[in-house]
């Protein structure tokens, strides 16, 4: 018997297909229970099945992710997800980068991740940031969740063309969250007393 480390398995990476909809969502509902990650319905798998990718082990499903577009200068990566029998072997990096390939094919210049776990996306080049530093466009699938009113995820950014500013792309961006406008005042209308005719 051999004391050597075990080998690393051999990932491949490829498009999902609608056969992948119930393994995805069986792992990320899992990861969900554990407190980990938001759970997805059948539904949302099935409707966005073409934004995902799937890591697969000896042709079996060991890790999942998504690149959903949101707006001309965002994506986010949602529902990253490693079978955890297969954490540890560099499955969830390799996902990352591939999605990241995938937003530099269709000229996204940022990316954007809510996550329980911001040490994972810190060491694939995130940062972390403030959920009202991100246009409000990224939270329209956030008013379906259940924690919309306590949302405890962290939200995390990375940059992959710095050049591209959202302002040259689509005009100023929008904050997630409106700034306080000051109230008009208005002055009563004045009466005018009829005139001598």
């Amino acid at each position: 018997m051999s004391d050597s480390p075990a080998a690393t398995p051999k990932v491949v990476v490829r498009s999902a297909v609608v056969a992948d909809a119930k393994p995805i969502m069986t792992l990320v509902n899992e990861l969900a229970m554990q407190q980990v990650m938001l759970p997805r319905s059948p539904a949302s798998v099935i409707e966005n099945i073409r934004d995902f990718i799937v890591a697969e082990v000896d042709g079996q499903l060991a890790g999942c992710g998504a690149l959903a577009v949101t707006w001309t200068d965002i994506a986010e990566i949602r529902s990253l997800a490693v079978h955890p029998a297969m954490q540890k072997h560099g499955i969830g990096r390799t996902l990352v980068d591939a999605l990241i390939q995938d937003a530099r094919r269709l000229g996204v210049p940022r990316l954007f991740a809510f996550t329980y776990v911001p040490g994972f996306f810190a060491k694939v080049g995130f940062t972390q940031c403030q959920h009202e530093d991100l246009p409000h466009k990224v939270f329209n699938d956030c008013m379906h969740c259940p924690k919309f009113l306590a949302c405890d995820e962290i939200a995390m950014t990375r940059v992959l063309d710095a050049k591209a500013s959202p302002a040259k792309l689509f005009g100023k961006p929008q904050r997630a969250i409106p700034l306080p406008q000051r109230t008009p005042s208005f002055a009563p209308p004045t009466l005018e007393k009829p005139g001598k005719g």
